[in-house]
């Protein structure tokens, strides 16, 4: 799968679960509680094109978070990635 379809598969997960996402040019980002969900490639996240290979779909917190340690998660798929952003989110929530 290129860039460009993984961009496509995360924003019909964000439609499907009704969750925001934006459109940075060709890139695709989305909002998973802590966390935001993007596709990157296996070259250079900078100069990365539409038709990179997929390496997969990429975790990281918010800037806002409080971060002990800055953790990114790589998942397989759209579906995976918004998933466990989901249960880390609802994870914390309830730590509070």
């Amino acid at each position: 799968m290129c860039l460009e379809e993984a961009c496509n598969s995360l924003k019909l997960e964000c439609a499907l679960r009704e969750i925001g996402f934006v459109d940075i040019g060709w890139k695709c980002v989305a909002h998973g509680g802590l966390f935001f969900v993007q596709p990157v490639g296996w070259g250079d996240e900078s100069d990365s094109q539409p038709w990179d290979e997929l390496l997969g779909f990429l975790l990281r917190k918010h800037i806002q978070v409080k971060k002990k340690s800055d953790p990114r998660l790589l998942c397989t798929t759209a579906k995976k990635a918004l998933d466990l952003a989901q249960e880390i989110t609802d994870a914390s929530l309830n730590d509070w």
